[in-house]
């Protein structure tokens, strides 16, 4: 009788258990998880990649308004991403917030005008 071949995992290269099923590709519903998406990520790479190679940078990618750096939302960040790093966006938001006047605060509420006009205090 011969012996079984020794398989391997996909995504994470480590021997199979004898005991799983003989159509198995992974080692487990993590591994079969983190190959789905690198198969994903390297996916949008290459569009990427072909993309910038036709000239359509523009239509796939754009430029952070901080830093000025062009990257691809969705490939390492949000589809919907507006700057390519979370330190951009923090300097965004800080320049936004000095750049805004500040609120007054609101004044205390004081004893008296707690007191509605029947004299009875007010219940909030």
């Amino acid at each position: 009788m011969a012996m079984a071949r020794r398989r391997y995992c996909r995504h994470c290269r480590q021997p199979l258990r004898v005991t799983m099923r003989v159509d198995a590709l992974y080692c487990g519903p993590a591994c079969r998880a983190a190959a789905r998406r690198s198969s994903i990520y390297w996916m949008k790479v290459i569009a990427v990649d072909l993309a910038a190679a036709r000239g359509l940078q523009d239509r796939i990618g754009r430029h952070c308004p901080v830093c000025g750096r062009w990257f691809v939302p969705g490939v390492g960040v949000r589809r919907d991403a507006v700057y390519d790093t979370p330190a951009c966006r923090t300097a965004a938001w800080r320049a936004r917030r000095a750049s805004s006047p500040r609120q007054p605060l609101r004044e205390a509420v004081t004893e008296s005008a707690a007191v509605t006009d029947a004299g009875t205090p007010a219940r909030g």
